[in-house]
């Protein structure tokens, strides 16, 4: 993305000849990477975090906070999984072009939308199952039920 913008922007000065499609694809790309990064980053837990709010609450809140922002997470993105995969299947069917002069294509650049949809709201998942396993583990054994 920096590569294409960087010559977008010397073949404009030096050539007067810039790319067409440099600003578009360059869009294009930061959805790829913002989306397909985002998983990663909840699985290295690499978000920012308000550290003056987490540092200030037990650890088993913690999880509890977890759970709840997984819940939200979870049903956010299957939400927008659902419409970007709409839309990507539109563009598909439909044969849709960018209505820019370079004509691309979109259902390509749009599929990464719910590939990286799909990837998150798998980490979330996941996240979600680790956080209820460490509540059940940190929990105390039932008392004996005497007879």
């Amino acid at each position: 993305m920096t590569g294409l913008v960087t010559a977008d922007v010397i073949l404009r000065r030096l050539f007067n000849a810039p790319l067409l499609f440099a600003d578009e694809v360059s869009g294009y790309l930061l959805v790829l990477v913002t989306l397909l990064g985002v998983s990663y980053t909840l699985q290295e837990d690499a978000h920012i975090q308000v550290g003056m709010v987490l540092d200030h609450i037990s650890p088993r809140s913690r999880i509890f906070l977890k759970m709840g922002m997984c819940s939200v997470g979870i049903i956010y993105t299957m939400i927008l999984l659902y419409l970007t995969g709409q839309l990507t299947w539109e563009s598909y069917h439909l044969k849709a072009f960018s209505p820019t002069p370079s004509q691309l294509p979109l259902f390509p650049f749009q599929m990464v939308m719910p590939i990286g949809c799909f990837f998150l709201l798998f980490q979330l998942i996941v996240e979600m199952i680790q956080a209820v396993l460490s509540v059940s583990a940190s929990a105390p054994p039932p008392s004996p039920k005497k007879d």
